[in-house]
């Protein structure tokens, strides 16, 4: 190339934003000609132990953990006073002034204590370890490998939110009481828990790159790619908390032991104070606890955000929950209201309160839609509704007479349902594979009836799941099959992880759609497609594909504007992220697409449909263009308008070159002109912007049969990123040239007569374009070398200096 054309193939590389892929070096690891590998050990050297070094938690951390100790003592001090008021005597602060001394003494000692807390605590967090070293007399080092971590959680109390501070807390092995670092900013805290999580999960990442993302949200705790599946607003949580049984148990205790103490009885307000406290309890718990309780959906499993004065941020593993509890009060059945708990492996502890642990909470009350949103991201691909159970028979009566109509059970080849309660209906569910142990208890009356429980026992949590008062000679065949569905499940499981992890994202998803891997109907570069049924197809995305919810949204309102066009579009009827991956549920086109028609077709036939073929490229350029002017319609930024052709298509270009650049510039010595030629070309085209697909090709348009019995190009389907506001005459281009890239016998002839029916319907001026688009595509597709060379090498082809 000459030099001004490599400036301008370079200048395109930079605005796309760095070096091709291989040809730079990491920042501190470029060889200088004066370094020998001694220096570059000991520099190595040098770095590792820099990385090593411990660091301490915040300076602040001190204050915030005796923030408590002043309180209680506060407290305490306020109760001595309210007794002497309360009493007959007279307050005598005499009395009291022995307090202050002491009250001094002990916040002097505390903040001592925190001191020297804070200042022997350390941690090291890299790319190579986790290790917290905590004591001032006895030492005490915890090195917690990352692939132990069950889940990362940061907590943010109500003097540390002050402070924009977080405590880390991690879990790392069933029934333990944790890890917990105190404290740390709340950026740093939220940037080190998604490091973790990603290292917990087997995937490699570096300590640098999570130093430099993007901190969550201060107010919520949620990242940028955390998409929210739930949240419980302050007035449902209201309301919910006003019908529970707690709060009117409570409230009328109180009320009459108010009205008692009116009568003038002083015995009563002895069971005064624990009724407030109890009451304000219920609050805290049930309300500022549970205040703004979001459920959002990450890569890594759910993260859960809850909390008025105290944030507290959870992440769930969604392989870490055993079982799930459904319960609805009576109260809550008029306002289809419901609670959800769940089980999740390494949280219980032996001083946990098991229903009401804050952790052990799915949804404080939701409706059925939010529930089965909820449950479709734990449970993917089971209806719970459509598996049958079994009620117990009326015998039971005899046994458990106020509920024994609500005894019900049920299992298909994933889970086990039990149910019971009629004053508050609780519905167990526990997967197979989570299942621990299973027994069967009889007691003296269930003996004499035949009758018997089975219970399959998981981790301690809310989740009770019992089958009770079964006929007997149904429960002992249950308990003896019972551990052969836990291993046949336990084995699919293992089958499911065993995949990569892109694979088994995307079988999260087939599961949830009851879809099997062979119901692929093809792939591309930006999603794989899948048959539904005969009116609807499933798209996966691609993880690296470009802004894909940004696309998703974009085709919507795209396709909504070209509906009733003159060809069949599809229509976006779902979308959603599981996994962290995106889906789309989409119409299936009428018809087969046209590059597997072409394999069978006889060559009579190919004509006729390449025709239509044409017909149909012209008929996206008469869609409704959303905006005027030059445009690119799709993908990060977009819309986005241009004021002419050529810097539109430049702009296409840029990030395409930036990757295959210097691999161009190897194998065609004369590539400088080809690109100073387009630019040129591009620079003189004075056209009226109309619709581009921009990728019009026969896998992505569809074939019927005509009322007369014609092959005909009816339906064009996988807009994309390359869809612009442009030159009509590239999709005729796309239309020849891309049939030159299908495999069946005569491909090349079909295109070569294609081309020339184009030139003689549109003219001698559309030949010069369609060469002038092959050089665009030629570069537009050029970094396909990474993963397809086949196509790397017809782009080669088309990159020859124009004639004339």
């Amino acid at each position: 190339m000459t030099e001004p054309s490599n400036e301008a193939l370079r200048q395109a590389q930079g605005t796309a934003g760095g070096e091709a892929p291989g040809t730079g070096t990491a920042e501190g690891e470029t060889q200088r000609p004066d370094e020998t590998p001694e220096t570059n050990d000991l520099s190595a050297a040098a770095r590792q132990s820099q990385a090593k070094q411990t660091r301490r938690p915040h300076p602040l951390t001190p204050f915030i953990r005796g923030w408590l100790i002043l309180v209680a003592i506060i407290f305490g001090f306020s109760r001595q006073v309210i007794d002497q008021l309360n009493s007959d005597e007279r307050l005598d602060t005499g009395d009291l002034a022995w307090l202050v001394p002491i009250v001094g003494a002990v916040v002097l000692i505390a903040a001592l204590a925190g001191l020297v807390s804070w200042y022997f605590t350390r941690f090291v967090i890299d790319d190579d370890e986790l290790r917290i070293e905590t004591g001032a007399v006895f030492k005490q080092s915890k090195k917690v490998p990352f692939e132990r971590l069950q889940s990362v959680d940061v907590i943010q109390p109500f003097a540390a939110r002050l402070f924009g501070l977080a405590e880390l807390r991690l879990e790392a092995g069933a029934g333990g009481n944790g890890i917990k670092l105190r404290y740390l900013s709340q950026a740093e805290a939220s940037r080190l828990r998604d490091y973790l999580l990603t290292r917990a999960h087997g995937k490699q990442a570096s300590i640098a790159d999570a130093q430099s993302a993007r901190p969550a949200s201060r107010l919520t705790d949620l990242g940028t790619a955390e998409r929210p599946l739930v949240t419980v607003g302050p007035p449902r949580l209201l309301g919910s908390f006003l019908l529970s049984s707690e709060f009117i148990g409570t409230a009328v205790f109180t009320i009459v032991i108010l009205i008692v103490s009116a009568t003038g009885s002083t015995f009563a307000l002895t069971g005064l104070i624990p009724a407030v406290i109890s009451l304000f309890s219920l609050i805290s718990n049930r309300i500022v606890a549970m205040f703004h309780f979001t459920i959002a959906d990450s890569a890594r499993g759910l993260r859960i955000t809850r909390g008025l004065t105290n944030l507290s941020s959870q992440s769930v593993p969604v392989n870490r929950i055993q079982g799930v509890r459904i319960s609805q009060p009576l109260l809550w059945r008029a306002l289809g209201w419901y609670r959800v708990d769940i089980d999740i492996l390494g949280y219980a502890t032996s001083d946990e309160d098991d229903d009401n642990s804050s952790s052990s909470v799915l949804l404080p009350v939701a409706g059925p839609d939010e529930v089965r949103i909820a449950l479709d991201r734990i449970l993917p691909g089971i209806d719970l509704d459509a598996i049958p159970l079994v009620r117990a028979p009326h015998r039971a009566a005899w046994v458990r007479p106020y509920d024994f109509w609500t005894l019900r059970s049920g299992m298909d080849q994933r889970v086990l349902i039990t149910e019971n309660g009629w004053i508050t209906h609780v519905r167990n569910v526990v997967p197979h594979a989570k299942s621990q142990s299973v027994r069967l208890r009889q007691g003296p009356l269930q003996r004499l009836l035949g009758l018997a429980d089975v219970h399959v026992d998981t981790p301690r949590g809310p989740v009770h799941a019992v089958a009770h008062q079964l006929d007997a000679a149904l429960a002992r065949p249950l308990v003896l099959t019972q551990l052969d569905r836990a291993r046949a499940a336990r084995r699919a499981d293992r089958a499911r992880d065993g995949l990569p992890a892109e694979q088994r994202d995307t079988q999260s998803i087939l599961d949830h759609f009851g879809v099997e891997r062979d119901e692929v109907l093809g792939r591309g570069g930006e999603a794989t497609v899948y048959a539904l049924d005969q009116d609807r197809v499933l798209r996966i995305y691609h993880s690296d594909h470009e802004s894909t919810a940004q696309v998703i949204a974009q085709l919507q309102g795209l396709y909504r504007m070209w509906t009733g066009g003159p060809i069949e579009l599809p229509t976006v009827l779902e979308n959603g992220e599981r996994a962290g991956r995106i889906y789309t549920v989409t119409s299936r086109l009428h018809g087969v697409s046209l590059d597997r028609w072409l394999a069978t077709a006889a060559p009579e036939e190919r004509r006729t449909a390449l025709l239509s073929y044409l017909d149909a490229a012209q008929a996206v350029s008469a869609l409704p263009a959303p905006l005027a002017g030059f445009a690119r319609l799709v993908g990060a930024g977009a819309p986005q308008q241009f004021d002419s052709l050529a810097a539109l298509l430049t702009a296409q270009l840029q990030p395409q070159v930036a990757v295959s650049r210097d691999r161009l510039e190897a194998d065609l010595p004369e590539i400088s002109r080809v690109w100073d030629q387009l630019m040129a070309a591009l620079a003189s085209r004075s056209v009226r912007p109309a619709v581009v697909h921009g990728d019009f090709c026969p896998a992505n348009t569809y074939v019927s049969v005509d009322g007369r019995g014609q092959p005909t190009v009816t339906g064009v389907g996988d807009f994309s990123p390359h869809t612009l506001l442009a030159d009509p005459a590239m999709d005729l281009a796309g239309a020849v040239m891309f049939l030159e890239l299908e495999r069946y016998d005569g491909a090349a002839d079909d295109a070569r007569w294609l081309e020339a029916e184009a030139v003689g319907r549109w003219g001698t001026d559309l030949a010069h374009w369609m060469a002038v688009y092959r050089r665009f595509y030629g570069f537009y597709f050029s970094s396909a070398y990474v993963f397809d060379e086949d196509l790397y090498v017809w782009c080669r082809t088309q990159l020859t200096p124009l004639t004339g």
